[in-house]
């Protein structure tokens, strides 16, 4: 099937289409088809590894390590087969934890539980916690939730947890998402001070001003999928982001508070990637970059 008429197919599915977005996007796959370009990369999940350097870090959190994955996007487009592969790899890195920050499923709930048993087989020294998207919202964020509780994942919507090592501790805090307006960030941070280290899992990056003015420390996020793909010359041509393409993927920062935009393992609309592999990241927090775990 053409890529063009398999993207209004998708696109007549989803609640948010735009028809510039459409249009924009089909010009796209227009222009794959007409280059005869390989896309190979699409299911070629890579392993990116980033160091965050985090001054206040307590001292027995040096060398700790986060997991993240995002956007998996369970639907005919991506197997469970694929997800089982990213979740054995994540294993694998042997994380201190393991995030997940949001868009589980596409189009319907009916891949809710099959995703969320998948999800549930990933293990960490502390655990594995969740945050939602709004695809998770659009589907229905109750059974989204219950069924990853079910798989022991928790869902932290709108709240905070201490994760603590010899009696120090730092804060995972879980934002619900923005584009649905479910999201409260005041009550995700309640509790905690500005001098504590706070990580904030957000679906989608345009938190980074408030985050910022909230003086988190790091913000976890997808939703871009990292552009998904990335023509020559103009690069992504939906970034998905009202801050700037610096908050489409991987490391940036604003004022104090860093930001890691994961790229995502599925994909929306087009179910392509190019020039933007899926990502599973490992993120390594040090308290000095010349610091290295011993």
């Amino acid at each position: 099937m053409p890529l063009a008429r398999l993207l209004h197919r998708t696109t007549a599915k989803h609640p948010r289409s735009l028809k510039q977005r459409d249009a924009l996007i089909e010009l796209t796959a227009d222009l794959i088809e007409r280059a005869n370009l390989e896309v190979k990369e699409t299911y070629r999940f890579q392993i990116d590894r980033q160091d965050i350097v985090i001054p206040n870090l307590p001292d027995d959190f040096h060398g700790f390590t986060i997991a993240q994955l995002s956007d998996i996007h369970h639907s005919p487009y991506l197997s469970l087969e694929h997800l089982a592969e990213a979740v054995t790899e994540t294993n694998a890195l042997q994380p201190d934890v393991i995030v997940l920050t949001g868009d589980y499923v596409t189009h319907t709930a009916r891949y809710v539980e099959p995703c969320a048993e998948c999800l549930g087989r990933l293990r960490a020294r502390f655990g594995v916690f969740a945050v939602l998207g709004n695809h998770d919202v659009w589907v229905g964020a109750s059974a989204v939730t219950q069924a990853f509780e079910r798989h022991g994942i928790p869902v932290l919507h709108n709240t905070n947890l201490p994760l603590y090592i010899g009696g120090r501790f730092i804060y995972l805090c879980g934002l619900g998402d923005t584009t649905t307006r479910n999201h409260d960030l005041v009550a995700a941070l309640k509790g905690t001070r500005r001098r504590d280290v706070r990580i904030l899992l957000s679906h989608n990056p345009n938190i980074i001003k408030e985050a910022s003015l909230a003086e988190c420390d790091l913000v976890l996020s997808g939703h871009t999928h990292g552009g998904q793909v990335k023509l020559p010359v103009i690069g992504a041509p939906i970034s998905y982001n009202r801050h700037g393409k610096q908050y489409t993927r991987g490391w940036a920062q604003m004022k104090k508070t860093q930001i890691y935009v994961n790229r995502g393992l599925g994909t929306i609309f087009l179910p392509i990637r190019y020039q933007c592999p899926p990502e599973i990241s490992l993120l390594r927090l040090l308290r000095t970059p010349d610091q290295r775990p011993t």
